[in-house]
Order: C-alpha cells, then structure tokens, then sequence
C-alpha cells in the first residue's frame, strides 16, 4: 500500500528510525528493517477504523507437504500469545512462505515500536530454527498437546 508522505505512517516510520539511529528517508523509502538477518516489513494498515502499522517477518517455507501435525500446530500457536510474542502466524498471499505479523497503534512510543521490532524479529527466527530442526516430526504430535515452553524467544 503506497501512503502519500507526512502521513501518521510515515510520521510513525521517521520517529522510529530515529529512535534507533537509522535516515528517517531511507526507513520510508524501503519499509523494511533487517534485524539480526531477519527482515521486518512495515505497512499502513486500517483495523477497526484506526489506522496503525503492520510489521511482517517472514519466517521461512513450509515444508511441503506441510503435515497435519505442523498446521495443526501452527493454529494452536496463533491462540497461545507467548509463543507467538502475540502475533499471528500465518501464510504469505500467493507462496507457502510462513510469516509472523503484528499490528501496533500509530501513536505507539518509538522505543516500544523499536521493541516490538527486535521481538518479532527474534520470535520469526526462533520458529524458523524450530520448523527447520523438524518441530512436528515427534511420534506424538498428532495425539497429543505440544509443550510450547521450549519455544519461548
């Protein structure tokens, strides 16, 4: 979604950028931040009549096919905040790219925007590590709840 300059979301991505050192211009022009080998993408989003920021990591591909096991784990985790640092799981538009989302107030300090940023960050590459080390592939996954407390970023 293009957003005309000097807008809130623009106003939100400049605060942000200084707040963390980076060219208020070059933060607006790429929206996205690259954390640690994780990129964060930014984007004006409308929820509920207000408008906000959305920031989406991309967490990696599902494994194809994806199991049972896996999406029923991936559904579980979307209702268990912690593991998620209270984002959403889902699938990027058009890939089977599995991406880590968060939406956050325009009006939200820098410095917890920039929070939010290194936790969304730390959280998609905690699942990536976790998909990629075969997260699903225990004999009892299907029949029995997931222990998510080893998944704590």
């Amino acid at each position: 979604m293009h957003i005309q300059p000097d807008t809130p979301y623009h106003e939100a991505l400049a605060a942000l950028a200084l707040e963390i050192g980076l060219d208020p211009g070059d933060l607006a022009e790429r929206e996205e931040l690259v954390i640690d080998a994780v990129a964060v993408g930014f984007s004006a989003r409308r929820h509920a009549g207000a408008q906000g920021i959305e920031m989406v990591c991309k967490v990696g591909p599902l494994p194809q096919p994806p199991s049972l096991s896996l999406l029923r784990l991936l559904l579980q985790a979307n209702t268990l905040g912690f593991v998620t640092a209270g984002a959403t799981l889902g699938l990027q538009h058009n890939a089977d790219a599995l991406v880590l989302a968060s939406l956050h107030p325009l009006n939200m300090p820098p410095v917890a925007l920039a929070r939010a940023c290194r936790t969304l960050a730390e959280t998609a590459a905690v699942w990536l590590l976790a998909i990629d080390q075969g997260l699903d592939q225990t004999d009892t996954a299907a029949t029995e709840p997931q222990d998510f407390s080893r998944m704590t970023p």
